[in-house]
């Protein structure tokens, strides 16, 4: 699993894309803002606003409707440069994330 430091890097400031990590697809456009806000854009093109923070080796993360509003945490577990396994902390896999967006479906990544 990454360590603090590393996940810090991976998401704070960053705009990853979000892959099922059963089918591939695309899922949505995560925008981890470098103040702790954060944004969902979904391949349907809704969206959703959030915040996200770090706790140790963790981040967690809480939408206003997403996943029912509720706070979830996170370990990351990289897998190539540029993308990651993320799980949440009880070990259930969640979604595949990355800088790239080589899988088709993806919302555009901002300039």
């Amino acid at each position: 699993m990454m360590k603090s430091d590393e996940v810090r890097a991976f998401l704070q400031g960053q705009a990853l894309y979000a892959f099922d990590p059963q089918t591939a697809l695309c899922v949505a456009l995560v925008r981890y803002g470098p103040d702790g806000r954060c944004e969902v854009e979904f391949a349907s093109g809704d969206t959703d606003q959030g915040i996200y923070g770090f706790d140790g080796d963790t981040y967690w993360t809480r939408y206003t409707t997403f996943r029912q509003g509720e706070t979830h945490s996170f370990h990351l577990q990289a897998i190539a440069p540029g993308l990651a396994q993320a799980y949440f902390v009880d070990g259930t896999i969640a979604f595949l994330q990355s800088y790239h967006a080589e899988l088709s479906g993806c919302p555009k990544s901002p300039v």
